[in-house]
């Protein structure tokens, strides 16, 4: 089984890849999306990662304040190395359990913290998939989907480092036009990466991370 990094700065596009990705039959495990699962199932990570911020990112019930935790970290880089180191090595491990059930011949990783220096030692990916768009686009993008404001947004996207020229990267698509266009590219990609014959049967239901 290879792995396939998706990655790029916030607000390009990796989910709509990873989706476009899953139709054709690749398995994909969404990083961010395991991350907000781990608080449930580790009670303690809360916990640790209000020692180490000192202060507390909980809601009134209780539970995690996930706006209260993105303020801190989207602002400051050592709070955000901080969770990071707590948080990593779970999502990591989830990653490894995670695809010892699965079959395929190829899954996807979609992540842009993985790709980060801030992240420490990165999983082995064997290719990578570099989503970008232009500032603005993004800007919208997140503006609209996480209902924030322009500064927000902004304050997210430069705690991110880009590097669609690095040497890693397989395949760089842009997602700033027709979508119906960027998911093409993004299958297009896939069959460079698994052959037809080697293809999935896709009326039968991809055991994708959700």
């Amino acid at each position: 089984m290879k792995v396939l990094l998706i990655t790029g700065p916030i607000g390009a596009g990796k989910s709509m890849a990873s989706r476009a990705l899953q139709d054709c039959g690749m398995p994909v495990y969404d990083c961010d999306r395991s991350a907000k699962e781990l608080y449930l199932r580790h009670p303690h990570l809360l916990v640790r990662i209000e020692e180490a911020l000192g202060c507390s990112v909980r809601d009134g019930a209780g539970a995690l304040d996930k706006k209260k935790l993105a303020a801190l970290i989207f602002r400051n880089r050592e709070d955000r190395l901080k969770v990071n180191a707590l948080v990593h090595p779970l999502v990591v491990a989830d990653f490894k359990a995670w695809c010892a059930s699965q079959t395929a011949p190829w899954v996807g990783l979609e992540s842009a913290l993985l790709f980060s220096s801030e992240a420490g030692a990165s999983l082995a990916c064997d290719a990578v998939l570099y989503v970008d768009a232009p500032l603005e686009t993004r800007l919208e993008r997140v503006i609209r989907r996480d209902g924030c404001s322009r500064e927000q947004a902004l304050a997210r996207i430069r705690s991110q480092q880009s590097a669609p020229d690095d040497p890693r990267v397989s395949r760089l698509l842009r997602n700033d036009g027709d979508g119906r266009d960027f998911v093409s590219q993004v299958r297009a990609f896939y069959r460079t990466l698994v052959p037809a014959g080697e293809s999935p049967d896709l009326n039968r239901k991809t055991n994708s991370h959700k």
